[in-house]
């Protein structure tokens, strides 16, 4: 089944947009004494208030597109990944440009390409492809769940399914100490998908979406610094609790790991209280966080 979207056209340059605060009262899910509010906090957080409502749950991702898709003056697509898109259509946007901005392309026609977007404030990064494949580009504002369903179909051949509750990604190269660990969180009644490395990892955080991901810090083609660093730039899983696993850790790496965005981290030989703690404590912080999984 192709997708059928409309012959894409080009607009003129759009007056200047109306605050996302505005839309929302406008449309009646916000007040204006809490939209101010909610800017001040994003504004002392270094957040967009989007993303903020999104993260306390104001507003839905759906309430969130259509009010995006106003201020920008885009349309909004909704249910897209289960068209085919060819695949010089694909190429158009690698795989990792997709998934680090939450974007997929839809359709090329005569010199216009479009594109489905999360955010469409991203203007530099629609200007650089703009230039590199000569082409226009036509927005379409769409959820984050939405378009990565399309990047797990279209790009990796997996479907995006409800995770259980308690789901954990344990990324390993040494296949002992990943079964060996796998073991203890099984008995625990955690749900657990392996990964060999970060790679591996993350072309199944995707359909996986798991609730707590524990890394290796050394492994091959992406190590745990770089496996973290890749997904903390998926606004998806930013708030997602990872755990390092490291062989030896000073103070100083203790304190990196930290900085650099990890939860928390377990040493090896790894010891089954330890680990056990440490993702107990992980999917609590979630849970204090967005409420009970369960």
């Amino acid at each position: 089944m192709a997708a059928d979207i409309k012959t894409l056209s080009s607009s003129p340059q759009p007056p200047a947009r109306k605050p996302l605060g505005e839309i929302f009262v406008e449309q009646g899910l916000l007040t204006e004494v809490s939209v101010q509010r909610l800017v001040a906090h994003a504004k002392c957080k270094g957040i967009r208030v989007g993303e903020l409502l999104e993260v306390i749950g104001l507003i839905t991702p759906e309430e969130l597109a259509e009010a995006l898709a106003v201020q920008y003056r885009c349309r909004k697509i909704a249910d897209f990944a289960k068209y085919s898109y060819p695949a010089p259509v694909l190429r158009l946007i690698p795989l990792e440009q997709a998934v680090k901005n939450t974007i997929f392309p839809l359709k090329l026609d005569d010199g216009r390409l479009g594109l489905a977007v999360a955010d469409p404030t991203t203007e530099s990064l629609f200007e650089e492809i703009s230039s590199q494949h000569n082409v226009k580009l036509v927005l379409y504002v769409s959820t984050r769940t939405e378009i990565n369903r399309a990047i797990a179909r279209h790009y990796l051949g997996q479907a995006i399914v409800q995770p259980a509750a308690k789901t954990i990604l344990l990324v390993e190269d040494d296949m002992l100490v990943r079964e060996m660990v796998a073991r203890i969180l099984n008995k625990q009644g955690y749900t657990v998908e392996t990964a060999v490395d970060g790679m591996d990892a993350f072309s199944k955080i995707f359909s996986m979406k798991p609730k707590l991901v524990i890394t290796d810090k050394v492994m091959p083609k992406l190590g745990g610094y770089e496996f973290l660093f890749a997904i903390k730039n998926i606004p998806e899983f930013r708030y997602m609790p990872v755990i390092l696993m490291t062989a030896a850790a000073t103070p100083d790496e203790e304190k990196e790991a930290l900085e650099k965005g990890f939860f928390d981290f377990v040493l090896k030989p790894v010891k089954e209280i330890g680990l056990l703690t440490r993702v107990q404590r992980a999917f609590q912080s979630s849970e204090s966080l967005y409420g009970k999984t369960a």
